[in-house]
């Protein structure tokens, strides 16, 4: 195989959770001479997957000396240290690389986007007028400081610096829908719904624009946002028991346990939507445990009811993708700690999404604490007008479904773990009723 057919194969493998096998397809490679990069970065990860957290480290840390100025090697090299529990030393290796290479925009704003992930808006915003210093035009430089002045309260400079570079490039829609971002923090609606229909006329299926479509028309109480996120698109399935379990709690029993076995990692994933707790780096869908098998054969079921019970509005984002059969595209695994939670947030790539209870800690039973329950409404950043609106309370045995482009996040909890199954469902054949 060439190099690049054993970093696809490698890849697959360990999202099947098969980390020892990439590793030895890895090590051979390696041996053999081999100079590509993502062969040692895959090399960290795999060693990662098993466990091997020092020698995915020093891996990685020998692969950054060999090729300094490769961003691949430098964000693998990260993300290891963060999950790891390095902490805001976790960047060091990446801010030194930068400062070596300071003409390479690549490597900057790759090493400014886990800045930002890590909540070290002060670094990243230096990175970014560093770059700025030395190429005051260079438009990526400029719309990545946007967005962070965006996500630190300073809009007016934000939209300031995004308007000049839309009237330079007017097709380009990741820009158009940061500014209309921006222009629904400032309160603004009118004005953003006018940049995100540009989007969603280029592309009407783009689901960050109907995300934010519907948040701007929230802003405005338009009706039209019931249209998108109404009430009855949240639905709630008690999952039936897979044959073999006399109940859905002993089968939860078991399901837990397998998938408490996965969750090795002490640290969340640098770039997912939780904090405090671990979410598992394999696909639960390339899984051969049979607990798991009839975890996601339970699953048809309610997800057909779901799509059963949708309407068949042709302008409708959702009802318009309604199929007469589904495919997963995703599922996985979280265990919230105490204080954990997931930050508001969509799945850009899903159609319908879910959250399933395997366990919970008592005080999610309390009804007036909503201590870990699933919120719906609130937009990541803040936005006016746009607070949560709806909540449910998690149940052990009950799936949570709903569009992939409503925001939904999670409340603290202050004690226990709450361990959860979540997936994504896309239609198996778009347009087929």
């Amino acid at each position: 195989m060439t190099a690049p057919d054993i970093v696809s194969r490698s890849k697959a493998l360990m999202a099947a959770g098969r980390a020892g096998e990439a590793r030895s397809l890895l090590e051979a490679e390696l041996q053999g001479g081999s100079g590509n990069p993502a062969v040692h970065a895959l090399l960290g990860y795999a060693l990662h997957g098993e466990n091997r957290l020092e020698e995915a480290e020093q891996v990685l840390g020998k692969a950054v000396r060999l090729f300094p100025g490769d961003s691949t090697l430098h964000q693998a090299l990260a993300r290891m240290r963060w999950m790891n529990g390095a902490g805001d030393r976790f960047i060091d290796d990446f801010l030194a690389a930068v400062k070596a290479h300071p003409s390479d925009t690549v490597l900057r704003l790759k090493c400014v986007e886990l800045l930002r992930h890590a909540g070290m808006t002060g670094p990243a915003e230096r990175l970014l007028r560093d770059g700025l210093s030395a190429s005051p035009g260079d438009i990526d430089v400029q719309a990545w400081l946007a967005i962070l002045l965006d996500e630190t309260d300073r809009l007016e400079e934000s939209a300031s610096i995004i308007r000049p570079i839309l009237r330079a490039y007017p097709h380009e829609t990741d820009l158009r829908l940061n500014l209309s971002h921006t222009l629904m923090r400032m309160g603004r609606p009118d004005e953003a719904l006018q940049e995100i229909a540009a989007v969603r006329r280029a592309d009407p299926s783009q689901q960050l624009a109907i995300t934010y479509e519907a948040t701007a028309l929230r802003q405005k109480n338009d009706p039209r946002y019931r249209w998108l996120c109404g009430d009855q698109y949240v639905r709630e399935f008690y999952v039936a028991p897979p044959p073999g379990y006399a109940d859905i709690a002993t089968f939860n029993r078991a399901l837990g346990q397998s998938l408490r076995e996965l969750h090795t990692k002490s640290h969340h994933p640098l770039e997912q939507s939780l904090r405090g707790g671990s979410q598992i780096s394999q696909n639960l869908l390339a899984s051969d445990d049979p607990v798991i098998r009839d975890y996601l054969a339970a699953l048809h079921a309610p997800i057909q009811a779901y799509i059963d019970g949708l309407g068949d509005d042709p302008g409708h984002p959702l009802e318009q993708r309604k199929s007469s059969s589904h495919a997963f595209s995703g599922c996985w695994s979280v265990l919230l700690r105490p204080g954990g939670f997931h930050v508001n947030h969509t799945h850009p790539l899903g159609w319908i999404s879910s959250s399933y209870y395997v366990s919970l800690p008592a005080q999610m039973s309390v009804t007036d604490s909503q201590e870990g329950w699933i919120k719906f409404g609130e937009p990541r950043w803040p936005i006016p007008g746009c607070g949560v609106e709806k909540v449910v309370q998690p149940r052990e045995g009950l799936l949570v479904l709903f569009p992939s482009y409503m925001w939904h996040g999670t409340i603290p909890f202050s004690s226990g773990e709450r361990l959860t199954a979540p997936f994504d469902v896309v239609p198996a054949v778009a347009g087929a009723k």
